[in-house]
Order: C-alpha cells, then sequence, then structure tokens
C-alpha cells in the first residue's frame, strides 16, 4: 500500500514537472514573435546563427528526435525541450554562446551559434511613432544601437538619436546612420555696417629766448609742444614771430685826418685808416649783440581733423542644412613662424578683413537654427612687432583690430535678427605746461599746449536665413549681362564707358520698377 501511495506521488510529481516545463515553454513562446529555425540534414550536419533580443524566444525544429542538449553558457541562452524536434531557445542577457543537439545515438544534429543583444523594438515603435513619415530601423550589437534607415530632414534624425540614448547606458553607445531624405538649403543674407568717428585737436605754444650779450654770460628759456597722445602735430597752421639782435643798425664815426678842422669831416680816411662809406648813414651789420635780448621766437601750432568711415559689407552665402558655410571679404598678411639653420625665414598667412561663418540646421515647421560668427579686422600698427632682422634692418609684423560677435539663434524663413550694442569709445587728452603756470589766468593758456583725441566704433550685424531652392538659370542675372562697351566716338565725345545696359526678360518678369534701376558704370 505504501508502495503504492508512494508511486502515484512520484508520477504526480513528474506530471507537475512536466506540465511546468511546457508552461515555460509556452510563455517564452507567446512572449513575442519567435523566430524559426529549421534544419536540413542533407550536408550531414549543421550549422547556423542565431540572434535574439533580451527576454525574447526562438523555435528550433529538428528533423528528427534529440536526445541530449548542451549549452554552453547558460547564463545567456537557456534551451527547453518542448518536444524531442521541437526546442525553445530563450534570451537571457546580452552575449554570446552556442547550443549542440544530439540524438539518441550520439551524433550532432545542430550546432546553433546564439547572440543575445538589447530588444530595439520598443525603441523602433517609439521612434517612428513620435517622428511621423520616418522609416527608421533599430539594430542591436552588443550594448550598443545603430540607427538607420530614412528621416525627412536633421532635425528628425536628432530627435531618433535623443530617444535612442535614453534607452542605452552612455550616449555613445548609439551609432547614427541614418540618412536624410531630402536636405534644405540655406541661403544667409548678411549685412555687416560699420561706423567710424575720430576727431582730432592740437594746439600748442613754442617758446625760446636767449637774454644777454654773445661772449658774455647768456640766459636761455625755451619751451616746447610734445603732443604726448598723437606724438608731433599732423598738420594745420604754425605761425609766430621771431627777433635777432645780433644784427643791429651800425653808423661809423666821422674821421680825423691832416688839416682837420671842427666841424669839418673827412670823406676819404676813418681813423683806423678805412674809407668810411656810411658815416653818415646806419646799415645793419652782424654784431655781438647787445646787453638785453639777444633772440627770441613764439611759435603757435594749430590742427583740427574730424574722420568719419564707413564700412559696408553685404555677403550672401548658401549652405545645405547642417554644413558649414564660411566667407571672407579682405585679404591675408605674413607673419613669420620660424627659420632654419641657413636663415630661411617661414611665413604662415593670416586672414584679415569682414569674415562671416554660419550653420544652418532647418527644424520642423520651416524654422531654422543658426549658428553664426562674424568678424571686421584691419591692420593697425598699435601693438605691432617689431623684429631685427640684421645689422640696419628690422622687420615688423602688424596687429590686427578685431570686432567680433558669435551667437546661436532660431529663426524662421525670412525673418531677421540684429545683433547690436557693439560700442567702443577711446579718449585721450593731453595738457603740457610749465609747472605752476597752466592755472594762470590769459597767460597760462601761452605756457601750455593741448593734444586731443577721441575715436567712437559702432558695428550692426542684421543677419537674415531662406530657405531656397534651385531655380532657372533664365531667372537669374549678373551685372555683365547685356552691358555693351561704348565705341570710340562715345568714349571720346561723351566720355561714356558703356553704351547700353539691357536686363534679361525672363529675370524681370512679373516685377515692376519705380525710378531708375538697375547697374551703371560710369
Amino acid at each position: 500500500m505504501n508502495a503504492l501511495k508512494l508511486g502515484l506521488a512520484l508520477c504526480a510529481a513528474l506530471a507537475t514537472l512536466g506540465s511546468a516545463s511546457a508552461g515555460l515553454a509556452q510563455t517564452a513562446a507567446s512572449s513575442a514573435s519567435s523566430a524559426v529555425v529549421r534544419v536540413d540534414l542533407s550536408a550531414g550536419g549543421a550549422s547556423q546563427s542565431l540572434a535574439l533580443p533580451r527576454g525574447k524566444s526562438a523555435i528550433v525544429e529538428l528533423p528528427v528526435d534529440a536526445r541530449d542538449v548542451l549549452v554552453t553558457n547558460p547564463a545567456v541562452a537557456d534551451a527547453v525541450l518542448r518536444t524531442p524536434r521541437r526546442i525553445y531557445v530563450l534570451g537571457v542577457t546580452p552575449g554570446q554562446t552556442d547550443a549542440v543537439f544530439f540524438d539518441a545515438t550520439g551524433r550532432r544534429i545542430l550546432s546553433l551559434d546564439i547572440r543575445v543583444d538589447q530588444d530595439t523594438a520598443a525603441i523602433g515603435q517609439t521612434i517612428n511613432r513620435v517622428i511621423p513619415g520616418s522609416r527608421v530601423r533599430v539594430d542591436a550589437m552588443n550594448n550598443s544601437v545603430i540607427l538607420s534607415g530614412q528621416v525627412m530632414n536633421a532635425s528628425d534624425a536628432d530627435k531618433a538619436v535623443q530617444i535612442a540614448r535614453a534607452a542605452v547606458a552612455k550616449p555613445e553607445q548609439v551609432l547614427n546612420m541614418l540618412s536624410i531624405a531630402g536636405k534644405d538649403q540655406v541661403m544667409l543674407k548678411v549685412r555687416i555696417v560699420e561706423v567710424q568717428r575720430n576727431v582730432i585737436k592740437q594746439l600748442g605754444f613754442d617758446l625760446s629766448a636767449v637774454l644777454g650779450q654773445v661772449g658774455e654770460t647768456q640766459f636761455v628759456l625755451s619751451r616746447a609742444a610734445t603732443f604726448g597722445v598723437n606724438g608731433s602735430l599732423l598738420g594745420g597752421v604754425t605761425g609766430g614771430y621771431k627777433t635777432d639782435t645780433t644784427k643791429q643798425p651800425v653808423m661809423q664815426f666821422p674821421c680825423v685826418g691832416p688839416g682837420w678842422q671842427p666841424g669839418k669831416l673827412c670823406d676819404v680816411v676813418t681813423r683806423d685808416g678805412t674809407v668810411a662809406s656810411n658815416w653818415d648813414t646806419a646799415t645793419v651789420k652782424d654784431t655781438a649783440g647787445d646787453p638785453g635780448l639777444n633772440q627770441a621766437e613764439s611759435t603757435i601750432k594749430a590742427f583740427e581733423r574730424v574722420g568719419l568711415v564707413r564700412t559696408l559689407a553685404e555677403p550672401n552665402l548658401t549652405a545645405v542644412s547642417g554644413e558649414a558655410a564660411k566667407f571672407l571679404a579682405g585679404g591675408e598678411y605674413p607673419v613669420p613662424t620660424g627659420s632654419d639653420n641657413t636663415g630661411r625665414i617661414s611665413v604662415e598667412f593670416k586672414p584679415y578683413g569682414v569674415g562671416l561663418g554660419f550653420t544652418p540646421v532647418v527644424l520642423s515647421g520651416g524654422r531654422i537654427a543658426l549658428n553664426v560668427s562674424t568678424e571686421v579686422s584691419e591692420l593697425t600698427t598699435q601693438g605691432a612687432f617689431t623684429l631685427a632682422a640684421g645689422s640696419n634692418s628690422s622687420l615688423t609684423i602688424p596687429a590686427l583690430t578685431v570686432r567680433r560677435a558669435s551667437t546661436s539663434v532660431e529663426l524662421p524663413s525670412g525673418g531677421s535678427m540684429m545683433i547690436a550694442g557693439l560700442l567702443q569709445e577711446t579718449t585721450k587728452q593731453t595738457l603740457d605746461s610749465l609747472p605752476g603756470m597752466m592755472n594762470l589766468p590769459v597767460l597760462g593758456s601761452l605756457f601750455r599746449s593741448r593734444d586731443y583725441l577721441s575715436g567712437e566704433t559702432e558695428l550692426v550685424v542684421i543677419v537674415t536665413p531662406y530657405i531656397v531652392k534651385p531655380t532657372s538659370p533664365d531667372r537669374l542675372q549678373t551685372p555683365a549681362d547685356g552691358l555693351k562697351i561704348a565705341d570710340d566716338v562715345s568714349t571720346l565725345l561723351m566720355g561714356r564707358l558703356n553704351k547700353a545696359y539691357k536686363v534679361k526678360p525672363q529675370a524681370t518678369a512679373g516685377r515692376s520698377y519705380q525710378g531708375p534701376h538697375g547697374y551703371v558704370i560710369e
């Protein structure tokens, strides 16, 4: 009786274990659409590969009954025998392993290479749902995710990458292999306006005097305007007064000779035996000066300048969405970078002028994201570097004055953005004078000099992006279209360089102009 109860309990346990295994296999098979691996034994054996998402299963159908199954790494994948000819393979964790199936005689039926990757079905469904019109395929390799397929624009591609990064541990585990269906082209119209205003005022007095007779003790007084800001008088008017007492009117003494009588003058011989040629007149001659003022000079220097410089550049650039474009209107200047053993100097050229660089990205809804950088630079001697190039020569490398702006904005097509407020104001002034004489009323201005320099600079940049498309070349016009050079008669008699200027009728179709228009060459 006890043996019978034990046998019944054992049968019930085996039935429960079989039911549990069957339930596990059914759950794994119904968890997702399972892959099916069928084996062909016509070649005497088979080796196949199987890629499984983590947590998903695959069905292996064998042509003969399998008795043993060997899984190298059960932590990566597990095999469950539903029937002798149908086996369920479950993906446990990402990794690689293999499973070998044997029949009752010990012959190898199938060698299955299994690779378990991250489940990407949810990522692909989310991307295709959030981004309408996209056809994105998500593949997994180890712990990385590969995005392939096609999206409408660069903004949709960026969104797909952000969604995929949320499902991985590290952002660099997402590989973007997406292609954009049609890349938009963006034309950037930029207007760069710079105004510089300079004011220079210079007023100075130079004084010099020598007191005392030549050959005796003399006193010297001198003062000169230095113009400490600009270094020297830049122009204007110089005027003054100069006196020199070393040249004075001199009259000879009357002579005394034989037969001389009081009141009677000798017009032949002087006292020292010379002829008295100007005994009755005074003539200016060089003398040793007088004990008073010997010579003096006073000069006033005055100059004023008002300058206005206007820089206007309107570069237009077109670039594909997501690509960078650059523009430079100016030049390049050489900068020595080194020399070799023979003394030859290597030179590198640096750009200057009006520069523009931008990278557009077309977003959804026709909006454009821009990274814009603009620069206005010019050569200057202020801050220049001078290098001795020999015993009697030197090399001067100029410096640059730079106004630079860089920003990131988002604009609609045809909308404008202004970069303003780039102001610079410089004021320099010096007053040179004799100590204690500057503050004297009226007379103090004779002992001081003024040098004044003021500079104001304002830079304004207006940026306007457009989404553009190619057009027919007949609708494009250049300044050389229809230009005719004037003949000799028109040039000599009328002073004309161009005879006529006609525009393309296709380029102006549908447009109405008021007043003179077109290109004029004078």
